[in-house]
């Protein structure tokens, strides 16, 4: 059966991936007078590029039922290598895409920001609010005595069942705590994708490749702790430790040397 804290859990994690993201929205909108229109493009990218178009090599690489996906997932460094390199590159080809066509005209130094808000904020609330009501659905069936029968299903369609059978324990291992640290975690992603975007629209506009290629290289190596975890090799809380560090000391960098010191030339369409 899962307990009430874990529907405490789920609510707070729907609550902080609506939440996290719309209030930073408006802050920034407000503060800086920015197109809205920016940071909804910033949130189609992410969707486009990182959900359907990245979708199509995970396919290939982590199909458990084909002997590639089987090799893939069962070798750390293949499985930690790939997975990463996929992220950095569809993620970042499409804020290149994104600076390069439809806003290609948007040359204030804000925009980069502003799309990152986008990217990163619609990649919050797409993961804590679908994953949540995903949750309760199934959390309301074990309780229920349905879910045996999905996982049933599932097995006489010859489709792999092991993630669902693992599914009532992980939503059972849901607090408030566990919720409130993954919106943290979702604030430190925040902060990378705001930099990502800064370091890629800069390299649109200051006509540097080597700005694009460093951004797929450090958004890779972000997501490599996550992956080790998912393997077991990393500790949760040393992973959150390392992306809360690997987060801040980026965008810290990127806002000074870009951002704040960027001048009218460096904002000039390449």
């Amino acid at each position: 059966m899962i307990g009430t804290s874990s529907f405490v859990g789920i609510g707070i994690m729907i609550a902080g991936g609506i939440i996290l993201p719309v209030a930073v929205c408006i802050w920034w909108l407000l503060t800086k007078k920015e197109k809205i229109t920016t940071v909804l493009i910033g949130a189609a990218t992410w969707f486009v590029f990182a959900i359907i178009l990245e979708s199509l090599p995970k396919l290939l690489f982590f199909n458990p039922s084909t002997s590639l996906g089987k090799t893939v997932m069962e070798n750390v460094v293949l499985y930690t290598a790939i997975g990463a390199l996929l992220a950095g590159l569809f993620e970042e080809t499409g804020r290149l895409v994104a600076f390069k066509t439809v806003l290609r005209k948007r040359t204030n130094k804000e925009t980069g920001i502003s799309h990152g808000i986008g990217h990163g904020g619609f990649e919050a609330m797409y993961i804590m609010v679908i994953t949540g009501i995903q949750n309760i659905v199934y959390a309301s069936m074990i309780n229920a005595g349905t879910f045996q029968t999905v996982i049933d299903q599932a097995a006489a369609t010859g489709a792999p069942v092991s993630s669902l059978e693992a599914l009532p324990a992980q939503i059972m291992a849901i607090t408030p705590m566990s919720a409130a640290l993954g919106i943290v975690e979702r604030i430190f992603a925040m902060l990378l994708h705001v930099g990502l975007s800064t370091l890629v629209f800069y390299a649109v506009r200051r006509s540097k490749a080597g700005y694009y290629v460093l951004a797929i290289l450090l958004h890779a190596l972000f997501d490599v702790p996550a992956a080790l975890y998912q393997q077991g090799i990393l500790n949760f809380y040393i992973v959150e430790a390392i992306l809360a560090i690997y987060a801040i000391a980026f965008f810290a960098i990127i806002y000074i040397v870009l951002y704040k010191r960027g001048n009218e030339r460096q904002q000039e369409p390449a």
